[in-house]
């Protein structure tokens, strides 16, 4: 029986490592992309200034040579397309600094834990039911047995558990 407990913890240790380096290889896929886009931002940005500029150019080529009727057209097209070609830069922009800021955030949930009672543990980081169950004297089975609603894959810092 103490054998079961014995595994069970170690098995148990090595989650929140795999978790970590899942997280940090996510965490680092999601700063490629955000850094992909933000670059693909300022090309669009670039090309859309070029393609302004060219406007600005050719509004003035064809001004003395095509009607007004025909100029007035085109340069409605170019402001509508110049038009979308900005929100798209915008959104690109909004989805590059969001990407930033879930790179950035910390991975914790950000509220302070209330201190634990008396026949209660607080979880910290790192902790797992087997490590817990040894702090607090108790057996891992009487821990699980205490706390069934508890998932050992999910436990959050500053949760609690009862441990009476």
């Amino acid at each position: 029986m103490e054998n079961d407990s014995i595994s069970s913890s170690s098995s148990e240790s090595k989650l929140p490592l795999i978790v970590g380096i899942l997280g940090f290889a996510l965490g680092a896929i999601a700063l490629v992309y955000g850094i992909k886009a933000k670059g693909a931002a300022q090309v669009a940005g670039d090309e859309a200034a070029a393609a302004k500029a060219s406007a600005a150019e050719l509004s003035g080529a064809l001004a003395g040579k095509a009607n007004t009727f025909d100029v007035t057209a085109l340069r409605a097209d170019l402001d509508k397309s110049l038009g979308d070609i900005a929100i798209n830069f915008k959104e690109v922009g909004d989805q590059v600094a969001n990407l930033q800021k879930v790179a950035a955030a910390p991975k914790a949930s950000g509220k302070a834990a209330a201190p634990a009672g008396p026949g209660e543990y607080s979880v910290v980081k790192g902790d797992t039911l087997g490590g817990i169950a040894k702090k607090v004297g108790i057996s891992l089975k009487t821990i699980q047995e205490l706390n069934p609603d508890v998932n050992a894959n999910r436990m959050q810092i500053g949760q609690k558990l009862k441990t009476k």
